[in-house]
């Protein structure tokens, strides 16, 4: 059989003459074998080309010359489909040379991926193949260099590559947006470098990548499977199948839910107290002025109550609603001192006072404050003064007396032997004699409060656990629970994995009792009804674990009160103290001569413009104190702060110990600028 190629055309007659060509001989020559016939495409799509083999009756023909112009074989090479068991490229012997023969002779060179050679008397053309080029001469694998002629038929083994582009849906869990994730294909061809004539040459390999893409019909079969109907993108589609990169492409979006606004209040009266301490020319701070506390008169309006704004609903990808997030009202409880006019709307004040606004999620606790004022001393003529609220007296606290005031206190006078409370600041415009000073008294209290509620918190979200775990053990019916109550359960967890519970919330309830006088009504109302459902089980009114969860709320909203933010800290104000005891949850300030023999103990900072004479100075965050000590010694005292404090003092005198942390140091002379705390390592660094 002779050599023989396959070809192909837009019709039988261009294959045929594309072959004839190739084999540079006529019709006559060769024998037809049509293996596909063309087919013809609706607009030219989906058409295919003819292809047929034609075989040469006399082997001996030549396959190819080199005499075929360049420009043809670039569209000959596109065209060519050769049989795995024929030769690639056959080489015969050259015809007629486009190229000067002299200049051809004894050399070898490749041109559009086609080898040529050009026999010599004098010298013989040799080929080298290179890594991953498999060159057969005479169906014979050439494995080093090699010496070719004309007469040799040269092949080369060339495989391209493809890779099919894949594809991805991805759906969001909320069905608001889907992803098509593409993963870009190729097609490398591969084909000989051309060489420029030469006698001795390597094979080299050039390859060109063609980007492969996707037909858009299985990605819109799969979103409708998918049930994707709303917010496709054709366009981004056609983008992402068309992508020669790949990627991550959105080719449809849901229309997402506007949400809506709760109600609220808006309060309309400045209700913040401000503290109005000025800072002085030189830099130092003025700390008499006087805290500014805002107040209303009667009928004023304090604030109005803002509806809530619905949402729209908005489409998933599927079509399917998306409900926007449910609205609440905001839930007004006037509290002493205001009323709600127009339909629950406004908020105006039925006393003068002080306005307070306290929001709790949904709901808003407004009241008037009313401020107790005492235009004279406070004496036996008067009596102990005890009021859940502001106080100021215009006057001196007299001996033995006591002041007890829920809110701030201000005393335009003295104070001599005798007890002031606060829950909040007090400012005390003159002295502080032999008396008892506390700022905050409701701190304390809290602090331990919130210790024992946590707890609390924490045992009954573990019976509420428990109690779901029960509902599940066939053993348990849930039924009975809504006519027996919760009660003889509880007692038999009680009795059981929660043997602390009883105890632990007795404590609680002693201390709010305790502490009635400083705390809300919320308080007294919440260990009521704590200790009659879980611990005198008998006459519990829990029906359900759903009560449960109601009271952990509660408890939750309590102990969030506990926390005091930066605005709400108390501080002590005063000009001199002697022979006193002052406690601050918060700050305390000393702006006139100083303070003598007397314990001051302060949760933040204590600052003294003066001198201090004796005593006994703690407080957590920082002292700062222009001068400690007497000439010639005798005023034994000590200051002392945390680990995390800081002692300042400009002078210091003798009989002076210094504290931060558990550090202590006595100094036995005198020092200047005096600066206190601890370093990295925990040691005392004085300076």
């Amino acid at each position: 059989m002779g050599k023989s190629i396959v070809s192909k055309g837009k019709s039988v007659k261009e294959a045929l003459d594309l072959a004839l060509e190739l084999l540079h001989v006529s019709r006559d020559e060769v024998d037809i074998e049509i293996l596909e016939t063309e087919k013809k495409g609706v607009l030219g799509l989906m058409s295919k080309p003819a292809v047929i083999r034609v075989v040469v009756k006399d082997s001996s023909v030549v396959l190819l010359s080199p005499d075929i112009a360049v420009e043809s074989l670039e569209d000959v090479v596109e065209n060519l489909v050769i049989e795995e068991h024929s030769n690639t490229v056959a080489f015969p012997k050259v015809a007629k040379s486009v190229r000067n023969e002299a200049d051809l002779a004894g050399k070898v060179w490749v041109s559009n991926g086609l080898i040529f050679c050009k026999d010599a008397e004098d010298k013989y053309p040799l080929i080298a193949p290179v890594k991953n080029i498999q060159l057969y001469k005479n169906d014979v694998l050439v494995e080093r260099t090699e010496i070719i002629s004309e007469l040799d038929v040269l092949r080369v083994d060339l495989q391209d590559e493809e890779l099919a582009p894949s594809w991805e849906l991805k759906m969001s869990p909320d069905k608001m947006e889907v992803v098509l994730v593409v993963t870009a294909g190729f097609k490398v061809i591969t084909r000989l470098k051309d060489k420029e004539p030469s006698n001795y040459i390597h094979l080299e390999l050039e390859e060109k990548r063609i980007p492969v893409t996707m037909d858009t019909a299985p990605v819109m079969h799969k979103l409708k499977e998918l049930g994707v109907t709303f917010g496709v993108s054709y366009s981004d589609i056609a983008l992402a199948c068309s992508s020669e990169t790949g990627g991550n492409f959105v080719i449809a979006k849901g229309l997402p839910p506007t949400q809506g606004k709760n109600g609220y209040f808006q309060p309309l009266q400045d209700t913040d107290i401000k503290k109005c301490v000025k800072e002085r020319d030189d830099g130092t701070v003025d700390y008499r002025e006087v805290t500014e506390f805002p107040s209303a008169d009667y009928g004023q309006v304090l604030g109005i109550v803002i509806a809530p704004t619905a949402g729209v609903v908005g489409t998933s990808v599927t079509n399917e609603p998306v409900l926007p997030i449910e609205v609440h009202p905001v839930i007004v409880k006037p509290g002493r001192g205001v009323a709600l006019v127009e339909d629950n709307t406004k908020v105006i004040a039925t006393e003068t006072g002080h306005p307070e606004v306290k929001l709790k999620g949904q709901l808003a606790l407004i009241s008037v404050t009313p401020k107790l004022v005492i235009v004279k001393d406070v004496t036996l003529d008067i009596g102990n003064v005890r009021y859940k609220g502001d106080v100021e007296v215009q006057g001196s606290v007299q001996d033995g007396m006591l002041v007890d005031a829920r809110g701030n206190l201000l005393v335009r006078c003295n104070v001599n032997r005798a007890t002031i409370l606060a829950g909040k600041s007090i400012l005390v415009q003159n002295n502080i004699i032999a008396s008892s000073i506390t700022a905050g008294k409701g701190s304390l209290l809290k602090s331990e409060l919130a210790q024992l509620l946590d707890e609390v918190i924490r045992q009954m979200k573990n019976m509420y656990t428990a109690i779901n775990q029960l509902s599940t053990v066939s053993a348990f019916k849930v039924g009975s629970l809504t006519v027996t109550g919760l009660g003889p359960l509880l007692r038999i967890l009680c009795d059981g994995k929660f043997k602390s519970f009883s105890t632990l919330t007795a404590t609680l309830v002693t201390k709010v009792n305790g502490g009635s006088d400083v705390l809300d009504n919320e308080w007294l109302s919440f260990v009521e009804s704590l200790y009659k459902n879980f611990v005198t089980t008998r006459v519990s009114t829990l029906k359900s674990v759903e009560d449960i969860l109601t009271f952990i709320r509660q408890a939750e909203v309590l102990y969030a009160s506990t926390k005091i933010s930066d605005d709400e800290k108390v501080f002590i104000k005063s000009e001199f103290v002697q022979n006193s005891e002052l406690y601050s949850s918060g700050d305390i300030l000393i702006a006139g001569h100083g303070v003598y023999n007397s314990k001051l103990h302060a949760k933040g900072s204590i600052v003294i413009d003066g001198f201090v004479r004796g005593g006994d100075l703690y407080a957590e965050k920082s002292v700062n104190i222009v001068e400690v000590g007497a000439r010639g010694g005798g005023t034994d005292m000590k200051i002392a702060v945390s680990e995390t404090g800081y002692i300042r003092v400009k002078r210091v005198l003798d009989d002076t110990t210094i504290q931060v942390g558990s550090k202590t140091q006595k100094l036995m002379f005198q020092m200047s600028n005096l600066y206190a705390r601890l370093d990295d390592d925990g040691s005392l660094q004085i300076s």
